[in-house]
């Protein structure tokens, strides 16, 4: 760690509570929480983040004002202030126990604290800790149709502040056992949940049941709501879903004008009412047409429902309230094809109780039928009430509040309460990413008894591809919680937790370790739960282990998976990347019960090695655990249907021959759903929402003057360009929030001429004022500009704007915020000087070129990793053909951009090439492939050689069912083909007229695929991380050796790592390419691993080797260097070959031996092992 850095982790905890609004809060909230003690009696109340006094909140506060004769009760509710939020607040301006306190105001932190009942429908805040002396009361906002959880597709952190909130509420509000499965099943909180589910229906829709017409509808008249009471209420409710302030826009025009249409047709029978999500509510007030027809936010929607006569929603959980009105409900979904596939829903449209409509015209139509519908749905509509609203009969609120407050049992209230007696484990398994502990731990979760454990699994704030797909091999059984946002410290307590990061806990200073201040974390992150055993499984790090420290358990368990002290020395790039964090946990070893090594080889290292830090009875192994039937093929993962989706595509647009028939899908074309019909236009322009391809055609979803139409195919409509909507000079204060796949683009997001111009991963958490914004049709957009020089554009959807230091008023913001902003920049780009450093070399601007040219110079070519000049660079040779993606300028010259034939990036500088266009069609490359192909087209154009491709001299022939491709090329112009076996003949085929499925072979993480090894061949496999301590350099020399004397061989390296470099570098200097193979990550290596010979392994050192386990279990022979872990694992050479020397001419020998002679290993019984290894588990616990 660099001065600068050393002097930031020393000032920070002072100066940034004073420039970050979000530090501030939590730090004046923390201080709150441990001076102010809790009021009985008091409650506070927050629905929907404070902007409005609706839903179950305001239900049970309703009941609790009229009941509470004796004002034994102070209920604060939690407001952000609005005009109309105020009118609502001064009907309650004489009630003396009755307060309002602002959102994030410090009145609010108090109240959190201090509340002894606290009352949400969402969820609170991460900061928001709840004390023993209070009761959570979650109730939740409804009876979910669109999955919910972790049901979701995607990353399951996505869901870590409700799982989060779920498990810290005391009470648990469900109206229904399918809201109940929502909790434990959907959210994974299985038995591990401490509080109480109480099923007994929502007490929101008590207030539907409520005599409250005169009241409600003078309320929607001072509210200039538009009503004819003559008339019966028809009520439109469509949900909001995200989006762009073009699509809003849109979205409330679109809601305007076809509703417009339903009044036209029904006005003489119903007031036809709206009432928006409230996200949409701000953006369709401001449309003056429909605001006499909007319901204002702060309406109760279950008071309202008690007056409406037919409800017409989407995806609305409202409907399953409306349901004890036993009026009818319609379905109009015109947007299901572009939302409902991305995320899924509990239930098909057929089981719904109510007709569906998929454009404005069918719901017209099935309005018009309502009596005819109503009987068509009777069934499900009886089925759905019985099923979602069984309890619900106007006493809900009652019956909760008995039970809450007045302490009483009510034997006719279904109430779930905790009682597995199975053994509790909190376990934080690292951080998720493809290794070795990763692969352990869901073997272990993979084969643990879950009749009888219970396992809480503490995660990281998982966020890559690699990481959301290892939990996802997590059992169902396992419940998530996160470890997110920062820590509740005060500043003296930041301070406190440096110290014990930096210096470890100093023996006989033990007093100085604050206990105190984890513990604390821990309640706001995992509630207050207690465990029978907690678990490090990760081992490496002081900043997780004293969380698993802190929580409450019988007994610490930490993890040793390695030789620590020597890992603790291991250099990555020239850094001792452990170095820091396990000196720190070293030093609280002597707070474990036990520490666990993977083998006994290990263990008798690390105890004699770290026998200062821990008493030697500690010190234990237990081993690794495998899955033999994984290992095997035997165990069939569940295969996951491939979600076709939407992609959201808003233009502008023309039919062109708008007077000649159109065949129109009210759905998507795959769906079966919907109706087809044929129409004709009185004229052409029309509004683009969706794109779908489907048996090789495009289509578009669009809408005409504001009416959604259907879908259409994409050769009758004329698509225009992107159109900037609006383009504002800003004043944003904003931190830079990308992730790896994000890059700064050439223009803003949707122009034609916007491109990717280099990636933004790196400027990750960087601050820096905005002070451009371009909003398109696509996506709003902000120009990035860092150490005075423009970097390109991202969306502003990828900034976090600071709550104090952003000024949205106009341009100029005040002077005292200018200078918090400098010295927030001063601070950070201190922090990340190095990064800013190298926008240098960064493209500034690019040139898109992406051909093939031949270049002319005759001298060997440097390529480079990034657009500058580095001691580290691959010598191309002299390159006579090249593809150039683009040029860019940097502020270090012009570079261009290449694709070598791995396609991999290789930057080379301007002067180096002199580049002519090709003028005769050439061929690029080939290779052989092995796939089997079907023919998109019944008649297929075909070539007898390559000359003929290039000449274009085809053939039409009939197309086979099926044929083999055994070789692909490509052309100077991008043309490619694959050469098929046709009937007794190799003819070449467009490879766009075909649909290939690989024959022998496995994909890597990168979805790249890798052919399975050529049998002729000897081939020898290793699989682990590419990383210094595994030490590939010198199964690649040994490799070498043995290329000598047995040149059909091949060595395939499965893994990724900070050594991929290095190794490549190695395999160049001893002309290996073509020999030894890099397959990346593989999520499934057996399969691979299988098909080869030998499986070799060079470590320095191991813990307990994962891999060569699961070698053994495929039966393959085994080498390993002789070092005390895989000394063990192939017990002295019993079950494989170890090296004489661990050096490359060892290993080579090794190899020989394992391949020449005739040994007769034992064979491993992975089934017995595993079995022991488990036992060695359980008897840990």
């Amino acid at each position: 760690m660099g001065l600068v850095s050393k002097g930031m982790r020393l000032v920070g905890p002072a100066i940034l509570p004073k420039i970050s609004y979000h530090k501030k809060t939590i730090d004046q909230y923390t201080k709150y929480y441990l001076s102010e003690s809790v009021e009985k009696n008091t409650i506070l109340y927050e629905s929907r983040d404070g902007k409005s006094l609706t839903d179950s909140p305001f239900a049970i506060f309703e009941y609790l004002l009229k009941t509470d004769k004796n004002l034994d009760y102070t209920h604060v509710w939690v407001v952000t202030p609005s005009a109309e939020l105020e009118k609502v607040m001064a009907t309650y301006k004489d009630r003396s126990n009755v307060q309002f306190v602002v959102r994030n105001s410090n009145d609010y932190l108090k109240w959190l604290t201090k509340a002894e009942y606290l009352i949400n429908n969402s969820t609170f805040q991460p900061f928001v800790t709840i004390k023993k002396e209070q009761t959570y009361i979650n109730t939740w906002h409804g009876t979910p149709l669109k999955t919910m959880g972790f049901d979701i597709p995607g990353n399951p952190a996505d869901a870590k502040n409700v799982v989060r909130n779920f498990f810290m509420a005391d009470y648990l509000i469900s109206p229904n056992q399918h809201t109940t499965d929502m909790f434990v099943k959907s959210y994974r909180l299985h038995d591990n949940y401490m509080g109480q589910i109480i099923e007994d229906g929502y007490p929101r829709i008590d207030q539907t049941y409520k005599d409250n017409v005169d009241h409600l509808l003078k309320t929607l008249f001072e509210f200039q709501v538009e009503i004819d009471l003559s008339k019966q209420i028809l009520l439109y409710t469509p949900t909001w879903k995200g989006g762009n302030l073009s699509a809003s826009k849109n979205e409330v025009a679109q809601i305007h004008h076809e509703m417009s249409l339903v009044r036209e047709k029904f006005g003489e029978t119903y007031n036809v009412l709206i009432k928006v999500h409230p996200f949409l509510y701000e953006e369709a007030k401001s449309y003056p047409e429909l605001v006499p027809y909007l319901i204002p936010d702060i309406i109760d929607t279950n008071l309202l429902l008690g007056i409406v006569d037919c409800l017409v929603t989407d995806y609305s959980s409202i409907f399953f309230d409306y349901l004890v009105t036993d009026k009818p409900i319609f379905f109009y979904c015109w947007d299901d094809d572009l939302y409902s596939n991305k995320r899924g829903k509990y239930f098909e449209y057929e089981e719904l109780p109510g007709p569906v409509a998929f454009n404005i015209e069918e719901l017209i139509l099935k309005l018009e039928t309502m009596d005819e519908q109503k009987e068509i749905y009777k069934e499900n509509y009886a089925t759905f009430k019985e099923r979602f609203t069984p309890y619900d009969d106007g006493h809900v609120t009652e019956r909760l509040v008995d039970i809450i407050f007045k302490k009483e049992k009510l034997p006719q209230v279904k109430v779930i309460e905790p009682t597995s007696i199975k053994k509790r484990l909190l376990i934080y398994p690292g951080g998720m990413r493809s290794n070795g502990i990763t692969s352990s731990f869901i073997n272990l979760l993979q084969n643990i008894d879950f009749d009888e454990y219970d396992v809480v699994c503490f995660l990281d704030n998982i966020g890559t591809a690699d990481q959301v797909k290892n939990v996802s091999f997590l059992p169902e059984n396992v419940s998530f919680l996160f470890r997110f946002d920062i820590a509740n410290y005060t500043v003296k307590e930041r301070y406190q937790d440096l110290h014990i990061h930096m210096h470890g806990v100093k023996k006989g200073k033990e007093d100085k370790y604050p206990q105190d201040i984890y513990e604390r974390e821990v309640r706001r992150l995992l509630g207050g739960q207690r465990f029978d055993v907690a678990i490090d499984f990760s081992g490496y790090s002081l900043n997780w282990s004293k969380y698993i420290l802190g929580a409450k358990a019988d007994k610490y368990v930490c993890y040793l998976h390695s030789d620590m002290m020597q890992d603790k020395e291991r250099e990555v790039n020239g850094r001792k990347i452990h170095k820091m964090n396990l000196q720190g946990i070293f030093s609280a070893y002597h707070r474990y019960d036990e520490l666990v090594s993977v083998s006994e080889a290990i263990k008798e290292v690390n105890q004699e090695k770290l026998a200062k830090y821990a008493a030697p009875e500690k010190f234990t192994y237990a081993v690794n655990t495998i899955d033999p039937d994984k290992i095997l093929g035997k165990k069939q993962e569940a295969e996951k249907e491939d979600v076709l989706e939407t992609e959201m595509f808003f233009r502008d647009a023309h039919l062109i021959h708008p007077k000649e028939d159109h065949i129109i899908r009210t759905s998507r074309p795959d769906m079966v759903l919907g109706n087809r019909q044929t129409r004709r236009f009185d004229e052409s322009k029309i509004n683009l929402l969706g794109k779908f391809t489907y048996n090789e055609e495009d289509y578009y979803k669009f809408t005409q003057n504001g009416a959604y139409v259907g879908w259409i195919k994409g050769d009758e409509v004329e698509v225009e360009p992107t159109k900037v909507l609006a383009k504002n000079e800003v004043s944003y204060f904003a931190k830079i929030n990308t992730r790896g796949s994000d890059y700064l683009q050439t223009e803003p997001i949707g122009l034609e001429t916007s491109y990717p111009l280099s990636n933004a991963g790196g400027l990750k958490n960087i601050y820096l004022p905005i002070e451009e914004e371009v909003i398109t049709q696509e996506e709003t957009s902000v120009k990035i500009k860092l150490g005075g020089k423009e970097l390109g554009w991202l969306p502003k959807s990828k900034m976090t704007y600071s709550r104090k230091l952003n000024w949205t008023k106009d341009n100029h913001p005040p002077m005292k915020i200018k200078a918090l902003r400098r010295l927030t920049l001063t601070i950070n780009h201190l922090e990340r000087r190095q990064t800013i450093k190298n926008v240098q070399y960064r493209p500034l601007k690019k040139e898109v070129i992406e051909g093939y040219f031949t270049n002319s110079t005759t001298h060997s070519v440097k390529g480079y990793a990034q657009p500058k000049v580095l001691e580290s660079h691959q010598d191309l040779g002299v390159v006579t053909l090249i593809y150039v993606n683009s040029l860019c300028t940097t502020a270090n010259g012009r570079w261009f951009e290449t694709l070598d034939e791995s396609g991999k990036t290789q930057w080379i500088q301007f002067e180096e090439l002199i580049l002519s266009p090709i003028v005769d069609e050439m061929i690029i490359f080939e290779k052989e492939v092995y796939d089997e192909v079907t023919f998109l087209r019944q008649e297929v154009p075909v070539y007898a050689s390559k000359e003929e491709c290039l000449a274009g001299n085809m053939t039409l022939a009939k197309a086979l069912p099926k044929a083999i491709a055994i070789k692909e090329m490509k052309t100077s112009l991008s043309r490619e083909f694959v050469l098929v076996q046709w009937e007794e003949k190799e003819l070449w085929v467009e490879k766009e007229l075909t649909h290939a499925e690989p024959l022998d072979g496995i994909l890597n993480a990168e979805d790249e695929l890798v052919p399975f090894p050529d049998k002729e061949k000897t081939n020898i496999v290793t699989t682990g991380r590419l990383s210094q301590e595994k030490n590939q350099v010198t199964l690649i020399e040994a490799f070498a050796l043995f290329q000598e004397k047995n040149s059909e061989s091949h060595l395939y390296i499965i893994g990724s790592g900070p050594e991929k470099n290095h190794l490549e570098e190695k395999i160049k200097e001893l002309s290996l390419e073509k020999e030894v193979t890099l397959l990346g990550q593989i999520y499934n290596p057996f399969a691979f691993m299988k098909h080869c010979d030998v499986f070799a392994l060079t470590s320095l050192y191991e813990g307990q080797s994962m891999v060569l386990l699961e070698a053994l279990t495929l039966g393959m022979k085994c080498m390993s260097t002789d070092i005390p872990a895989c000394r063990k694992v192939l017990e002295d050479g019993e079950y494989g070959v170890l090296a004489k020397s661990n050096d490359a001419a060892g290993v080579n020998e090794a190899i020989e031996e394992l391949i020449n002679g005739k040994h007769s290993f034992k064979t491993f019984d992975a089934y017995k092992y595993n079995k022991l290894a488990l036992q060695m588990f359980y008897d840990l616990l």
